[in-house]
């Protein structure tokens, strides 16, 4: 192949990496952003610990130390999506279940993270779980296509006793504090489409059964339930947003109180039960007083309002719970976390309204960039630490949402926009230093201001079959290339956004894209096994490389040194190949990199790559000999893309599970 001709000042960008050889990497998560938001009861606090909380993620458990950066631990069980979660009321159990055909519940240790038992009894899914009083019994309710029910002793892990679910579609489940008969009599109520099931649980005989309340001509779509603290009444709420009254032992329907709008999803019960903050679908939180019933107008006088749907409420037991000023912490449907005080005043004075403390994507994060040092992102905000990373990273969820972020060293949120489209989550993202791009499937092009995520323009059809699935842009910001799902790889000018060129070998979708220092070249990989590299004056292929087995995801390339630039591709072969960029063969083929496909990669400054897999890993190598140098089970789905910062000391990894990692990244030279 012809050498490719790179002017002085090319040869003079991309500083070296530091001398000597690579000894080790040391690879710490540094924090994880992301919760499963629309998962109801999915996030409460621990009862022994003022501020530890666990919340789903995926199909996994994260605990960690309220509003604290790091720390952070998860319970690894599931294989597929967590439906349902609680806390034993000693807080020293928790309990999972599971969607999908393994609908397991497993039963952990919540003081060291160890899975105690694994329940399978269940068929499709488990739709919800709660533990007696005493922590003795644990009651797991199916999905509507599982119809059944289980008491689970938490000792053993053996059936106490087991019926048919009513109702089929059960919501909610929740004890009475009271137990009977020497401790081994259970009372507990089902909730669900137009039903309320009050159930006994005879623990020593083995013996569960469930009455149907009467509701009247009353219906209603019920999503969720706590019993009072006498066991006198069963509260259901419903999708309606009231509150119905039940008495336990006629089983009747007493009265309903409207409490909020939208569904009422959550209870929180207060001063011991006295009354219950009621989380609303539409992100209110109201109060339910069962002394006092609220009426219409009082329904509308709301303690507070916050973002997206209330999915979860729990009390923070810091010191204010003990001065009689408690606060909670609150996770809507939205991703957002929240700290507010329970209560709106505090003798005749207002509380500060509640503190955002974190917010995640609510889909999939299908891509994760950092932008150029120099990228204006707005006000940041100050550092946290001399070690805090000082650039912006920008996210992309499979909902459409478009987020930036300031690491500080905690996710925090300085930019958030949603692009309306049938494409649903962009292809492809590109950051420049006052604009992001991003590829759709609807073959459009978008660009977005940093600061506000305002739109700024729009190219449409750029690649309008399958859409645009790669970007790349000059050094200058001259002109820019996009690779489509067609396997066409187009040069467009910044300014006018005109086609300047196009090239047709690939055969299949364009999976990676970079312009060398020169801005003469650009490298292609693409789908079909191939990578290629253009010469844009020439407008003609300068040289080819094809990957030997199994479609490539992603090729990065090392351009430190402009004489011998090297890459590396990776694929459906689960392997890293190695390449010079003017020879035919590969110079190395590491076998057997991940145990599954992988699907990203990413360059540090130092020398170290960081490859990403459907296994759920995020591995280091040495990108000189190819040495694997550390690896974590970072995500509990596929890993779907990877990014390092310039001076390579924070790598940030997004996933299927809708979580962001954040990782410290040390070369020992």
């Amino acid at each position: 192949g012809r050498a490719l001709a790179m002017p002085p000042a090319a040869s003079q960008g991309g500083a070296l990496p530091p001398p000597g050889p690579v000894k080790g990497v040391t690879m710490n998560l540094a924090h994880s952003s992301g919760l499963s938001a629309k998962v109801v009861g999915g996030m409460t606090a621990d009862p022994n610990d003022p501020d530890r909380i666990f919340y789903v993620a995926g199909s996994t458990v994260v605990y960690g130390h309220l509003g604290k950066t790091g720390g952070q631990s998860f319970l690894r069980g599931h294989d597929d999506d967590v439906a349902c979660m609680a806390v034993s009321h000693s807080g020293k159990l928790i309990a999972t279940g599971q969607t999908g055909v393994n609908a397991d519940v497993v039963l952990w240790d919540a003081v060291n993270g160890k899975e105690l038992f694994r329940l399978s009894e269940h068929d499709e899914g488990i739709a919800c779980l709660a533990f007696s009083p005493d922590d003795r019994l644990l009651v797991s309710c199916g999905i509507h296509a599982d119809g059944k029910i289980f008491a689970w002793d938490t000792e053993t892990g053996c059936i106490v006793a087991n019926g048919a679910l009513s109702p089929r579609e059960t919501n909610a489940i929740a004890f009475a504090p009271k137990i009977q008969r020497n401790g081994t009599y259970y009372t507990f109520g089902t909730a669900g489409k137009e039903e309320v099931v009050i159930w006994g649980c005879d623990a020593g005989r083995g013996l569960i059964g469930g009455q149907k309340c009467g509701t009247g001509n009353t219906k209603r779509y019920f999503t969720s339930c706590i019993f009072s603290p006498d066991s006198q009444e069963l509260y259901a709420g419903s999708k309606s947003g009231d509150v119905s009254t039940f008495n336990t032992r006629g089983c009747v329907l007493r009265t309903w109180s409207p409490c909020c709008k939208g569904a009422a999803q959550v209870f929180m019960p207060v001063d011991g039960g006295r009354y219950y903050l009621v989380g609303g679908g539409d992100g209110s939180v109201g109060v339910f007083n069962p002394h006092k019933p609220p009426t219409v107008l009082d329904a509308l006088d709301y303690v507070w309002t916050f973002e997206g749907g209330v999915t979860s409420m729990s009390t923070v037991n810091d010191e204010g719970y003990r001065s009689g000023n408690p606060k909670m912490v609150v996770c809507t449907a939205a991703g957002r976390k929240y700290v507010a005080y329970v209560k709106r005043r505090k003798s005749g004075v207002a509380n500060p309204k509640p503190v955002l403390l974190e917010e995640s994507h609510v889909d999939a994060v299908s891509l994760v960039q950092f932008a150029p040092p120099a990228a204006d992102f707005g006000d940041r905000g100050p550092k946290a630490h001399a070690n805090s990373c000082t650039q912006a990273v920008v996210s992309c969820g499979g909902d459409g949402a478009l987020k930036a972020w300031n690491l500080n060293p905690r996710p925090v949120c300085t930019m958030r926009t949603k692009v309306e489209s049938s494409a649903m989550a962009p292809m492809c993202v590109c950051v420049c230093d006052q604009m992001f791009m991003t590829g759709w499937a609807d073959g459009h092009v978008r660009a977005h201001d940093n600061v506000t995520g305002e739109l700024l323009w729009t190219l449409p059809d750029a690649h309008a079959q399958g859409g645009v699935t790669s970007i790349a842009i000059a050094h200058g910001a001259h002109f820019f290339c996009t690779g489509g799902a067609e396997g066409m790889v187009r040069v467009w000018d910044m300014r006018k956004r005109q086609l300047v060129s196009t090239f047709k070998e690939h055969r299949n979708r364009v999976v990676g894209l970079t312009v060398l220092a020169d801005d003469l070249h650009v490298v292609s990989a693409s789908r079909d096994r191939s990578i290629i590299t253009w010469d844009l004056v020439r407008e003609c292929r300068v040289h080819q490389q094809t990957q030997h087995v199994g479609g490539i995801n992603a090729c990065v390339i090392n351009q430190a040194n402009p004489d011998a630039m090297q890459m590396v591709s990776v694929g459906q072969d689960r392997s890293l190949s190695f390449w010079d960029l003017m020879d035919r063969d590969p110079l190395q083929i590491v076998k057997g990199a991940h145990s599954q496909e992988c699907t990203c990669a990413a360059l540090s400054s130092q020398g170290i790559l960081a490859t990403g897999s459907k296994d759920q890993t995020v591995k280091l190598w040495d990108f000189d000999s190819g040495r694997l140098l550390a690896a974590q089970h970072a995500h509990c789905g596929s890993v779907s893309s990877v990014t390092f910062s310039a001076d390579g000391r924070t790598l940030v990894s997004g996933g299927e599970d809708g979580i962001v990692m954040i990782w410290d990244v040390a070369v020992n030279r």
